[in-house]
């Protein structure tokens, strides 16, 4: 695939952020795929804000014919408003909402409310571990299916050998930064070792100063074993994997991490580690290395001395552990789901327009049969298929979107449906504006005839939920369809604050291999969802009053006025007194979630 790549920001090639893009960036190249790498603007962080917000965007709509997908590489830093070409964005950390004074409080403001309205709308949320993940789901409001977890990869895997003669020294690498890497605490905790165990096994701090780099310098100017630290700065990467051969054991104290890179490459060498055991670095630690409360200074020298004190059996168990724990670890597979995510994306829009979460098929009615029968006469996995005619009713009911409120169930089993038709023209409008139209309405009304009479030369059978029996009686002899199995008609009243299992009782014992369920919505895709698990079906869809339709006890509009999308307003003619409010609210909200959504307002 020929990939755009925002490698924005970069922090100069000393940060995690740049360790991730350098190897995802080598991962994706050595796979095949094409690159194109956005490395600027430089400068000030404002300015790099906006310019990925607001002028990117442009850019890329301008030149989407020239790729196939984009890859933000530090989404929990950089966004876009809009998002031209399937986009996969990968989310490290949200340390902001762990970690109070961690920067100014105009970048606070800029990670907790602007970066995550726009960071949900692309298409496609990468989390670097399950931590990460939880973050985003609880701080963002991410749903669970909008994010992969994809952990982090191991540099120089194939290269990397445990030391055969080791230092004593214990490592830290990571900026200077203050209080997030959690220095000062370490420093303290290094401070109570026995001054024997200090001057055995002096403390190196190796990365960059960053912010109030100097509170750290300071603490450890007036630590009890200040002798005993060292602060070596950034080491490049041609000198890395000598410090790594000279050190004999590794702390990672930070209060918060969204995977921790050092810490799997520790590992990886057979060095014994101790870390933090809260947010991503207790999931990745796993059962190999020591763990501590990065907020108790005890805690953090108690474990410093254990790890330091450890019998030379269970130190060896720890290092084989250690090795085997690093080899889950893999920027290849890490690239692979990025390019695979994409994929998908692509597919997706290939066969679906997504309106507000909602996949909506591409399919002429002939197309949307050819379908329905597939799923019938195809194994059943447990539930039956979920399939929804979408109109601008179903959207009213179901999408919240302020100032208005939805219901988020129904919203749900829209998202989720197996199969959705563009029973609307607003619908399909509203496709061709978001620039991936669907190709024609394909309502319910049509639906349901078409399908009765494939299903009778295919020698399959139907089931009616809902609905006057006489209407039914009357829609099936009116479409006079020879050779149609007609399971059964019940029109049973359905109450959904009631289990009712003899409806689904009589439903499974005609096994039917299509269920109608004509209880309009909310009403019946709600019954569906709840019930979808339970039903010996092969696919069931809400076709509300289609019946009332086909019996010709409510007449439809011309077929001119279906083309032109006012079908609406004739059925408003037809009963103003009962239709003009709900037709007025609907299409006032429809419109209004209809414009966010051209904003980038839904994912």
């Amino acid at each position: 695939m020929k990939l755009l790549v925002s490698c924005i920001p970069y922090d100069g090639g000393k940060s995690g952020i740049s360790v991730y893009v350098r190897e995802v960036v080598a991962a994706l190249e050595a796979q095949g795929h094409e690159l194109s790498l956005l490395k600027k603007p430089d400068g000030n962080p404002v300015y790099s804000m906006l310019w990925h917000l607001f002028v990117l965007p442009f850019w890329i709509a301008a030149h989407k014919r020239e790729f196939d997908g984009f890859v933000i590489c530090a989404a929990n830093r950089r966004m876009c408003a809009w998002y031209p070409l399937p986009t996969v964005a990968t989310v490290h950390d949200l340390a902001n909402f762990h970690i109070p004074g961690k920067y100014s409080r105009l970048r606070m403001f800029y990670l907790a409310y602007v970066l995550p309205f726009f960071a949900k709308r692309a298409q496609r949320l990468v989390a670097v571990s399950g931590a990460t993940k939880t973050d985003m789901m609880r701080y963002w409001r991410c749903r669970d299916e909008d994010v992969t977890v994809l952990y982090n990869g191991l540099s120089g895997a194939e290269s990397i050998k445990p030391a055969k003669r080791r230092g004593e020294s214990i490592l830290y690498i990571s900026r200077i930064e203050h209080p997030g890497k959690n220095h000062l605490r370490l420093i303290e905790a290094y401070g109570r070792l026995p001054r024997n165990l200090a001057e055995a096994h002096p403390l190196v701090v190796a990365g960059a100063d960053w912010k109030d780099a100097e509170v750290v310098h300071e603490a450890a100017r007036k630590s009890p074993n200040a002798d005993c630290i060292r602060f070596i700065g950034f080491v490049p990467s041609d000198k890395i994997e000598e410090l790594w051969q000279s050190t004999g054991f590794y702390v990672f104290p930070s209060l918060f991490e969204g995977f921790g890179l050092s810490l799997v490459e520790a590992m990886a060498r057979g060095i014994p580690c101790a870390c933090s055991d809260n947010g991503a670095l207790g999931e990745i630690a796993a059962d190999v290395a020591m763990t501590f409360d990065p907020y108790d200074t005890g805690s953090i020298a108690a474990a410093l001395e254990a790890l330091l004190s450890e019998t030379a059996e269970a130190r060896t168990a720890r290092i084989e552990k250690g090795l085997l724990h690093a080899k889950r670890f893999s920027w290849a597979d890490h690239a692979a789901g990025i390019a695979k995510l994409i994929e998908r994306e692509i597919a997706d829009r290939k066969a679906v327009s997504r309106l507000f979460g909602i996949p909506v098929a591409k399919v002429t009615e002939a197309e949307a049969v050819d379908r329905i029968v597939d799923m019938v006469k195809g194994p059943r996995h447990g539930k039956a298929a979920f399939v929804a005619t979408l109109n601008v009713d179903f959207v009213s009911n179901a999408v919240t979107g302020w100032p208005f409120s939805g219901n988020d169930e129904l919203w749900g089993y829209l998202r989720n449906a197996d199969f959705v038709t563009a029973d609307g023209m607003p619908i399909v409008l509203l496709s061709r504006l978001l620039g991936n139209a669907l190709p024609v309405r394909v309502t319910g009304a049509d639906l349901v005839p078409a399908i009765c009479r494939r299903f009778a030369k295919e020698g399959l059978s139907v089931y009616v939920l809902g609905g006057e029996r006489s209407a039914l009686e009357e829609a099936f002899a009116k479409m006079d369809i020879a050779g149609l199995k007609i399971a059964g008609l019940d029109p049973a009243f359905v109450n959904l604050d009631e289990e009712q299992s003899d409806i689904i009782e009589r439903i499974n014992k005609a096994r039917p291999d299509l269920l109608f369920v004509a209880l309009g919505n909310p009403k019946q895709e709600i019954w569906m969802g709840r019930n979808a698990a339970k039903l010996d079906v092969g696919a069931m869809i809400g076709i509300g009053g289609t019946f009332n339709f086909i019996a010709g006890r409510v007449k439809r509009a011309p077929k001119w006025v279906q083309k032109c999308g006012a079908e609406w307003i004739y059925r408003i003619c037809q009963e103003p007194g009962r239709l003009w409010k709900r037709y007025a609210y609907g299409l006032a909200k429809f419109s209004w979630l209809s414009l966010r959504h051209l904003l980038g307002g839904f994912a």
